[in-house]
């Protein structure tokens, strides 16, 4: 299990979990995301590196407002991934639509000919 090599006090990088593990990058990525949908999963772009966020009840005030801001930084990177997904999928819906279009249009000059658009030379 993936969080066994992670802790709530220094970030671990996907290339340290690739050693301890034996897994391959793509594996680590999967486990860590999944770990996410369980409990949240600080991440440092800076340092490209993973922890455990910390227990809040068990932290100072300035401790909380420490951690609650990484975990901001985790949400909103989260949220970019999110927003460049979105551009992808409209990529695509664009594609199918046309796409569609194209395959409607094709179906019936098969089935119908050229139709009345069509010019005789």
């Amino acid at each position: 299990m993936i969080e066994e090599y992670l802790n709530t006090e220094s970030f671990t990088t996907r290339k340290e979990l690739v050693a301890k593990t034996g897994l391959c990058d793509r594996e680590i990525r999967n486990r860590i995301s999944n770990l996410k949908l369980e409990k949240p999963v600080i991440y440092n772009s800076q340092t490209k590196g993973y922890r455990l966020a910390k227990d809040l009840s068990k932290l100072s005030r300035e401790e909380v407002i420490k951690e609650l801001l990484e975990a901001k930084h985790s949400r909103a990177d989260i949220i970019a991934r999110i927003e460049a997904l979105q551009s992808q999928v409209k990529t695509y819906d664009d594609y199918l639509k046309d796409g569609e279009t194209i395959l409607f249009r094709k179906t019936n000059e098969e089935l119908y000919g050229r139709g009345c658009n069509s010019r005789v030379n």
